[in-house]
């Protein structure tokens, strides 16, 4: 007995879903728990294993299909008549009405005409993986032929890609058409986030004040006022432009993981508050000098 999983993640001519390879994690899983002899076909495009239209449909016993609508189509009509000699079964599929479940032996719906039932994905188990948030920062002209701000950008959203990180931006300016943006909004995002990777001054300050480790990353040949805030805080994980490239970033990426940075981080909040108290100082005394 051979099983090939397959779903609409095998195809090149459609984009599957998160869900759907999850879905096809579980089946996955049921097949090696049971010492069955399987392989998962992968569209071309994501690069993962064996497309199905390369193997040969006679090493295989069983087709599986997981996940997602169940339509009688020419791309099922194509892999069903492939593995015609195969027991066929579609499992957690949506049945629509342009219904293929004739191409299937056997059909798990998880929804149809009077059923409902849990999506597989429900039982998934992933590893846990750090959650970045990254603030980028826009070209910065007043820098000028100094600032490398579109290649670094480049080297982030490459590094993030390459490394299959969950990341979401931090976006910092005050209005997203058509609505306004607050402060508690960018602040509640920086703490639900393992770690900020930023180009922007705020976003490594806000990093600090909630106690999330920040991968300062400036933009500026010879440092400019991200490396400058993070002197003054004492925060040691900077990165400048020229410096950066994947393997920096892993470096730095575990540095601010390791739990090692406690200190710093207390250092940095404590400079902020003498910082502020200072700048208060010189305020009110302004305002006596008047």
């Amino acid at each position: 007995m051979r099983v090939l999983v397959t779903g609409w993640f095998s195809f090149d001519e459609v984009i599957a879903t998160i869900g759907d390879e999850l879905g096809a994690d579980v089946v996955v899983g049921w097949l090696t728990e049971l010492g069955i002899d399987h392989d998962v076909a992968w569209a071309p495009y994501l690069g993962r294993g064996p497309h199905w239209r390369d193997l040969d449909p006679a090493d295989y016993t069983h087709l599986v299909f997981v996940s997602g609508p169940l339509m009688d189509m020419p791309l099922l009509q194509e892999l069903t008549t492939a593995f015609a000699h195969a027991q066929r079964w579609a499992v957690n599929v949506s049945v629509v009405p342009d219904d293929a479940r004739p191409l299937f032996h056997q059909v798990w719906e998880r929804d149809a005409a009077g059923v409902a039932r849990p999506d597989l994905a429900i039982a998934t188990t992933t590893p846990d993986v750090p959650v970045v948030a990254v603030a980028f920062a826009p070209a910065q002209e007043e820098y000028g032929t100094r600032s490398q701000a579109a290649q670094v950008r480049a080297t982030i959203e490459g590094w993030l890609g390459a490394r299959g990180m969950p990341w979401f931006e931090l976006d910092m300016d005050l209005y997203d058409k058509p609505h306004e943006r607050f402060p508690a909004q960018v602040e509640a995002l920086v703490r639900r986030a393992d770690v900020v990777v930023s180009m922007r001054l705020h976003a490594l300050v806000l990093g600090l004040a909630h106690g999330v480790p920040v991968i300062a990353c400036d933009a500026i040949v010879g440092g400019a006022k991200v490396s400058a805030q993070a002197a003054a805080l004492g925060w040691p994980v900077v990165l400048r432009a020229g410096e950066l490239d994947p393997a920096t970033l892993d470096a730095a990426l575990e540095h601010a993981l390791s739990g090692t940075l406690g200190d710093a981080m207390a250092e940095a909040r404590r400079r902020g508050a003498a910082g502020n108290a200072e700048a208060r100082a010189w305020f009110v005394q302004q305002l006596a000098e008047g």
